[in-house]
């Protein structure tokens, strides 16, 4: 892992492999635990009113909470330390690198700040996605040896990591915010 993560970042010791990872986790879960424990509705809930979907408890639990926080800490994961490695395949780390910072970015300015802008209210989640937003600029920053490696993987990953949180909306503008 440490090898790995000397050729992607500006940075080459355990210690700050650890605070980074730590600090992908910590952002992760203070994001999905907010999201979870909303003042009024958990996510799930505000998802389906704006895709008009109803999902029961248990599946909004699962999917949005345990799931999605089990995705973005396995990309995380991917992205700084190259776990799991994938002998033959490294590409697939540098492919997470682009996933972590597409995500990040689109899960705050659409998911969020989009949606806020366009008065879609409750927004649980809101108020830490300006960790996920100082994430994305650090790893775009600590990270850019790790884009040079192979920068299709990286495009091809940040594709996929906001094409995750963009495609499940109905429609960019809802038809009453363009009046």
């Amino acid at each position: 892992m440490l090898d790995y993560f000397g050729q992607v970042s500006i940075f080459n010791s355990a210690l700050a492999l650890f605070l980074i990872l730590g600090a992908n986790l910590a952002f992760t879960l203070i994001h999905i635990l907010q999201e979870w424990k909303s003042e009024d509705v958990p996510l799930w809930r505000v998802f389906g009113a704006i895709v008009g979907t109803l999902l029961p408890n248990w599946l909004g639990f699962l999917s949005f909470t345990v799931g999605l926080c089990a995705l973005q800490s396995l990309i995380g994961a991917m992205a700084i330390a190259g776990w799991p490695a994938f002998p033959g395949h490294p590409w697939w780390s540098i492919w997470a690198l682009g996933a972590l910072v597409g995500a990040r970015i689109a899960d705050s300015v659409v998911s969020h700040w989009l949606l806020y802008g366009l008065r879609y209210r409750p927004n649980p989640g809101l108020s830490s996605t300006a960790l996920y937003a100082i994430e994305a600029i650090f790893i775009l920053v600590a990270f850019h040896k790790g884009y040079s490696l192979d920068p299709h993987a990286w495009w091809k990953g940040f594709a996929c990591g906001a094409a995750f949180f963009i495609a499940v909306l109905p429609e960019p503008i809802p038809a009453w915010a363009k009046d």
